[in-house]
């Protein structure tokens, strides 16, 4: 859109922008904003301090004049607005990380948001969770008192956005819609930069791994239905984090982000492994030049370089773009992600222009493109301005892979993904390797299991499989002949059984005759799951098992009858295992083979 107000600065633009964003969920006032944005010198950034600083200090007045009367109501809503505001006022200042006014109005931001929540119904509560040896701040949002397991949105920001900006961003959104939310600042993240000198780090599954352990020891959250949200630079912090944590289901990346590195590179004007060697170079002064040339005439490339050495803790601006060069989801890792993704795109996103079509291209789970354009108002990074548009938009997917589909349902996505990474992963030379089931090498083991999903999904539409279980379904391309089948086998779920009650209306006819769908769900995901590990274990590549969906399945199959499937042509009798064995051990030897290597006729 056409801005509104600095026509000529877009960084003073835009995050006037992101600051009326907030106003659908009480974070900002339109004539607040505006007048502010008139009384601010156009490029001065200690004008802009200045007066986001004096609104702020006239509200949160307000505010605690209104919490003295007994006004929770109007109390909490100055608070929410005076936090918008003082974040705002020292957004332009981290040029110069020891400039008091900095932790000045992040304290007072930080104030008056832990104000306002404590006037919600259920409060918003102040967390700590536990990170390696200390801490990270966050907070815990719950629709009700009840302690009722709730699906659950762990969500953070991006590169320069605060855990208390996400109530605007997505969680109040959340909440209002029946959600339990976690937010946090993770390292690098103003919470943790500002409080303990913590850094950006591009390992994101080592931050979210220890937030997922205490989100699920937290009352109201269900620990099958947690998803990630990520908001900017978060769009691959998520995905990474999805990537290796599998107890994640769903993933949103507001926007998608698939490799930063092609932002640092992009204006160097030379192929990229060069632009690579040049930034991490000990030293190149010719490069230094250029780089600071280029933020003497480009107030976002200025403000984004030297917020990101004060997030990355580096001392110039070729370390730090050399320091995003390592957040990306390249070399496979985009396709080690097994739950649905959620990529959103701005139209005319200012700062990762392409890279949400990137990312969605190399994905290769159940995925969702969702673009917001510029005649709804929406087509600026991470929707700011539309708020509510977006929102809807998000939760609305949400409930459908999150909340309405069956766990198994969506456990079977999981899986065939989960198995598709396998598959591409066996080489040219490996469909020969043998299986743990007898006399069945990969590539019989993969035709077994795709003429399975095939008839499985014909049945579920009612349409025509197109040839018998013993033919041959592979042809010469084993991995597209996998990932076509899987297309089927997912969309045949999704049209047959949306919902739990619709799962309880479908039946199966399989080979020993017609199965109930939830009873059908779990045989299907064991028969995908299963072989999946059958074909990891024939192409050494344990790590692509998804070993908390292995987990899962045992725990389904604790509640049936196994013993109407053990024997000849399905299961074994159960054998042993060591308690602490991986999960794709004991699931193993449950389905009655001997240990993970071993062949065995009772489990094919």
């Amino acid at each position: 859109m056409k801005p509104i107000f600095f026509p000529d600065h877009p960084s003073f633009w835009y995050e006037t922008l992101r600051t009326l964003g907030h106003i659908p969920y009480g974070g900002a006032d339109f004539g607040e904003v505006a007048m502010t944005a008139q009384r601010i010198t156009v490029g001065d950034y200690d004008s802009w301090h200045d007066q986001w600083l004096a609104t702020a200090d006239r509200i949160s007045g307000e505010a605690e004049a209104a919490l003295d009367g007994g006004h929770r109501v109007s109390a909490r809503d100055g608070f929410l607005r005076a936090s918008n505001y003082y974040r705002s006022a020292e957004f332009f200042l981290h040029g110069n990380a020891a400039d008091p006014r900095i932790r000045h109005a992040y304290d007072a931001s930080v104030r008056c948001f832990r104000q306002a929540a404590a006037l919600f119904t259920p409060a918003v509560e102040p967390v700590e969770i536990p990170y390696e040896d200390t801490t990270l701040p966050g907070y815990l949002y719950r629709p009700d008192d009840s302690g009722a397991p709730r699906p659950t949105v762990v969500m953070f920001n991006g590169f320069d956005g605060t855990a208390e900006e996400m109530h605007f961003f997505g969680a109040a959104a959340a909440v209002e819609r029946g959600y339990t939310v976690l937010v946090f600042d993770g390292p690098g993240q103003p919470g943790t930069r500002h409080r303990q000198g913590l850094t950006f780090r591009p390992d994101w599954e080592n931050v979210v791994t220890p937030v997922l352990d205490h989100a699920v020891t937290l009352p109201g959250v269900d620990p099958e239905r947690i998803a990630l949200l990520g908001l900017s630079m978060g769009g691959v912090l998520a995905p990474r984090a999805a990537a290796f944590d599998r107890r994640v289901v769903a993933v949103v990346a507001l926007d998608g982000v698939y490799d930063l590195g092609d932002i640092s590179t992009a204006s160097l004007g030379s192929p990229r492994d060069e632009a690579e060697r040049r930034l991490r170079a000990a030293h190149d002064p010719e490069l230094d030049a250029e780089l600071a040339a280029g933020m003497a005439v480009a107030p976002t490339l200025k403000w984004a370089v030297e917020h990101g050495m004060f997030a990355m803790g580096v001392d110039t601006p070729r370390a730090f773009c050399a320091a995003y060069l390592d957040y990306h989801l390249r070399d496979g890792i985009a396709e080690r992600i097994a739950c649905p993704v959620l990529v959103c795109s701005g139209e005319d996103d200012g700062f990762f222009k392409g890279q949400p079509e990137k990312l969605y291209d190399h994905l290769t789970c159940e995925k969702t493109l969702m673009t917001f354009t510029e005649g709804e108002g929406a087509d600026a990074h991470c929707q700011s301005g539309a708020q509510r548009l977006a929102c809807a938009r998000i939760f609305d997917w949400l409930d459908r892979v999150l909340v309405r589909r069956p766990v198994l349902a969506g456990a079977i996505s999981r899986a065939l993904t989960m198995t598709g990474a396998v598959v591409h992963a066996i080489p040219d030379d490996g469909w020969s390797a043998p299986t743990p089931c007898d006399e069945w090498d990969a590539h019989t083991t993969l035709n077994h299991l795709v003429g399975g999903m095939r008839i499985h999904a014909a049945e579920l539409t009612g349409t025509d499989p197109g040839g018998k279980h013993h033919d041959d379904w592979l042809g010469t391309d084993p991995q597209g002949a996998y990932a076509a089948a899987a297309d089927a086998d997912r969309a045949a779920w999704q049209h047959a059984a949306p919902t739990d009650a619709a799962l309880d209306e479908v039946t199966v006819r399989l080979s020993f005759g017609p199965v109930p769908g939830p009873r059908a769900a779990l045989i299907h995901l064991t028969e995908v799951l299963v072989h999946g590990v059958d074909l990891a274990l024939a192409a050494g590549r344990e790590d692509l098992v998804d070993q908390h969906l292995c987990e899962l399945l045992l725990t389904h199959m604790s509640t049936v009858d196994m013993d109407a499937y053990r024997g000849p042509g399905l299961f074994g009798p159960r054998l042993p295992a060591p308690a602490d064995a991986p999960a794709h051990v004991r699931l193993l030897a449950f389905l009655g083979r001997p240990d993970q290597r071993a062949k065995s006729s009772n489990a094919v």
